[in-house]
């Protein structure tokens, strides 16, 4: 799913739908992250509380210090917000926005890929 919301944050950029493409970045972001962590402690993994797990860097190997995800984490942030906005608060996301989202996306995939054997 991961894939293919990013897929769809893309296709969904180059036809001009810039919330939507925030959209699905986060949640590509979201889903490969779930998949980088394993299964919710609690049975559920909440927006926030995903993100920081992440960005703890339990889940790499080698374990990668909080340090080195801080500035992610604060990109994953701002994506976040931005999907509250294309979703809940129907605010126009401009151009530059959504690529910022899919540059998170690949910048997540990367991560993943390089410390975690998937």
């Amino acid at each position: 799913m991961a894939q293919e919301n990013q897929t769809a944050a893309q296709n969904a950029f180059d036809q001009n739908f810039f919330g939507a493409s925030v959209s699905r970045s986060f949640y590509a972001c979201f889903q490969a992250m779930w998949v980088a962590l394993g299964e919710p402690p609690r049975g559920v993994w909440k927006h926030g509380g995903l993100m920081q797990t992440f960005c703890r860097g339990q889940w790499a190997d080698p374990i990668l210090l909080p340090t080195s995800l801080a500035a992610l984490y604060k990109k994953l942030l701002v994506l976040y917000d931005l999907r509250l906005d294309a979703d809940y608060r129907a605010l126009p996301i401009e151009s530059a926005k959504a690529q910022e989202g899919l540059d998170t996306v690949q910048e997540v995939f990367k991560l993943i890929t390089q410390h975690k054997e998937l």
